[in-house]
């Protein structure tokens, strides 16, 4: 009898061995599925476990949404619905700032504004107290490559840093003296704006197609704060080959710095893709590794043209390329690197990987390697349907869990904030698309019925 029950023991327990194997196999789920509306930026996880962001709107009825969502997609909110006499298009992620309120950007300025030129805002939490806070200086003029030239910046694209002394820092794609985009800072109540650097003017001549300046140009990704005092960060063009830098300035606007300009690009004659060895048109901001080493991705360029993850020590001293994307392992990386709590960077690319079949596709990755460079892990292609176009920075909620947003497809057709896990475990996600009992797919925020009660001025706060 006590061999009967050790051999049934034995059994339990390898049963038990099978199904734990099971569960270890990751996957995918939606946590919101967005309608009339794309999740552009980064995403921020507040002091309540929830996400909040901002959505770019596909209609004219409204200038954008800013929304929070609880991690399992149960409880959606649009929290402020951005009026056209507000401003149009946030396009860069939000920023918790130590006074608990939230606050980010818009590309543009208030509906109608021709030479307007995008602004900062602010609100709480709970969506209320929405207010702007600066808007960027009209534009006055453009330069050889027709981007407006203003006093102070145009366009900001990237999401807002608090600095130690409570001051927002930021970027501006374009605007300045020189059209070539500037670093500023601003107090959380928006005064004391100050233009920390401008970007040069441009050198290039106008039928180059390049962007040749001495210092960069266009920066689209934010800054990153280290222990050094000094703020890091990338331009996507510019430099001595107009394909971008990487730089840092001392928090108090002084010392800038080229650390590397990526080097000059010649087009395959058969996939017309940039190539060069070190990437080109760095489009995400960096990684503090905590390890003397800043971490980032170029979008372009690298030896099979799809762009590079990279290294280098604060002095800029020793570049190196980690991986370059060779596009059935990822494409066009346009976001952030992110330091696991298991050691490893985690990220994603905006297309490339291969379907299930085996064949390449376009709808981007999700991808992780140690900081060596070693042991470089292709863990999901996107097929459309928990979205495509992934373009955030991501986030990892709980050890092995990651959320990110995708800016394309999904249930909803207009991008999603997924949820992906090592473990297998998912969420059913909100796939409402506006509409009741609807849950096939994986998520959405029912941004379609939000937009449209907004834009007729029925509603300003809505669950999905």
């Amino acid at each position: 009898m006590s061999r009967i029950r050790s051999a049934l023991a034995l059994v339990a327990l390898g049963l038990a061995a099978v199904a734990g194997h099971a569960q270890t196999s990751p996957a995918i789920s939606t946590i919101v599925a967005f309608s009339l509306s794309n999740p552009v930026g980064n995403l921020v996880q507040g002091a309540d476990g929830a996400l909040y962001g901002v959505g770019s709107p596909a209609t004219s009825i409204t200038g954008g949404v800013i929304y929070r969502t609880t991690l399992d997609g149960s409880d959606v909110r649009t929290l402020y619905q951005l009026k056209p006499e507000d401003a149009l298009s946030p396009a860069g992620g939000l920023v918790l700032a130590s006074d608990g309120l939230l606050y980010g950007t818009t590309k543009f300025g208030q509906a109608g504004q021709v030479d307007g030129a995008g602004s900062i805002f602010k609100l709480a939490a709970a969506g209320t107290g929405f207010q702007i806070i600066h808007r960027f200086a009209p534009v006055t003029a453009a330069n050889q490559d027709l981007n407006p030239i203003n006093t102070n910046g145009a366009y900001p694209e990237a999401e807002l840093v608090e600095g130690a002394d409570g001051y927002l820092y930021g970027v501006a794609r374009a605007g300045g003296p020189n059209g070539t985009g500037t670093i500023f800072k601003i107090a959380r109540d928006g005064t004391d704006f100050k233009l920390l650097h401008s970007f040069a003017a441009v050198t290039s001549s106008t039928t180059s197609g390049l962007t040749v300046t001495v210092d960069g140009a266009a920066p689209t990704g934010p800054l990153v704060a280290s222990t050094d005092n000094f703020f890091y960060g990338t331009t996507s063009q510019g430099g001595a080959n107009g394909r971008g830098v990487v730089f840092r300035i001392a928090f108090d606007g002084t010392g800038f710095q080229v650390l590397h300009e990526f080097s000059a690009t010649t087009a395959d004659t058969t996939t017309g893709l940039l190539e060069n060895a070190d990437g080109a048109t760095p489009l995400g901001g960096l990684l503090d590794g905590g390890d003397g080493y800043f971490y980032g991705m170029a979008a372009q360029g690298g030896t099979d043209g799809n762009g590079v993850i990279f290294a280098l020590p604060a002095d800029g001293s020793a570049f190196t390329v980690l991986h370059t994307f060779t596009g059935a392992d990822g494409a066009r990386p346009i976001a952030e690197l992110m330091l696991a709590s298991s050691g490893k960077l985690y990220g994603v690319t905006s297309a490339g990987g291969v379907n299930t079949a085996g064949t390449a596709t376009t709808l981007g990755t999700i991808f992780s390697i140690d900081r060596a460079g070693t042991n470089f892990t292709r863990l999901h292609s996107f097929d459309g349907q928990h979205g495509s176009l992934p373009s955030s920075r991501l986030l990892e909620t709980a050890p092995g869990v990651f959320v990110g947003a995708a800016a394309n497809t999904g249930n909803c057709s207009y991008g999603t904030i997924f949820r992906y896990s090592l473990a297998g475990d998912t969420v059913t996600g909100n796939t409402s698309c506006g509409r009741k009992k609807n849950n096939s797919g994986g998520g959405s925020a029912g941004f379609a019925v939000v937009l449209l009660l907004a834009g007729l001025g029925l509603l300003r706060r809505r669950a999905a």
